[in-house]
Order: C-alpha cells, then sequence, then structure tokens
C-alpha cells in the first residue's frame, strides 16, 4: 500500500501551524511555522486520512518520537520514559537515588488536549 504524503500549500502549513496558536500538538513548545512539522494524529499507516483534519502541527523531537504509533500508542511510550530512563541511565537512577529528579508518573495529557481541541 502506498502512503505516500502529499504536498501542503502555503495556505495549509499555515492553516495547521495556527490551529494551536504555534505550539507542538504534544510537548506545548512555540514553533516558527520554518521549524513545523506536520503529524498525522492518526497514521497513514494505521487508516489515517491524508486530509487537514487528521494532521497536526509537531516538533521534531515529538514527530520524531511519535512516528507511525497512533495517540494512545504515543502516550503509553511518554508514560514508560522513566522506566526506559531507570533501566538504561545510571545518571538518572543515581539522580533518583539523591532526590535531585523525582519522577512524577501522571496521566499524560498532550497541548492539544489540554487546550479542549480533542476530537
Amino acid at each position: 500500500m502506498d502512503y505516500k504524503r502529499r504536498k501542503l500549500s502555503k495556505k495549509e502549513r499555515k492553516q495547521i501551524h495556527g490551529s494551536l496558536g504555534g505550539h507542538c500538538a504534544y510537548c506545548g513548545c512555540d514553533l516558527t511555522i520554518k521549524d513545523m512539522q506536520v503529524d498525522h494524529k492518526q497514521p497513514l499507516r494505521k487508516g489515517g486520512s491524508d486530509t487537514i483534519e487528521n494532521m497536526l502541527p509537531a516538533c521534531r523531537p515529538c514527530n520524531h518520537r511519535k512516528s507511525t504509533l497512533d495517540i494512545e500508542q504515543f502516550r503509553e511510550d511518554v508514560l514508560n520514559f522513566p522506566n526506559v530512563l531507570q533501566r538504561d541511565n545510571v545518571t538518572y537512577r543515581n539522580a533518583v537515588r539523591f532526590e535531585v529528579v523525582v519522577p512524577n508518573l501522571h496521566k499524560v495529557k498532550f497541548y492539544f488536549e489540554r487546550e479542549g481541541l480533542e476530537e
């Protein structure tokens, strides 16, 4: 199956950028239109459409990490970050042990959800 994305017009990119006031849909960081990447909320490989309604502005780190995950899979991935750090990073383990870093596990709510732009 072909998952080729269509080329967006400048007007469409501007519309996507403005949909969240120039913020990444996931972490909420400020984005310039030049640095914005367009993410398919429901990935094309998982039945998502290549339409503006399925597109969100994203920063490069969030878009790269989300990849072809759907929203709930990405949420689970983010929730697992502390476990991965605990397993793989001795500096993180020491920081937790000395209480310099305190894991704050909570339900992950993405920026677009906090801003009331949920479907």
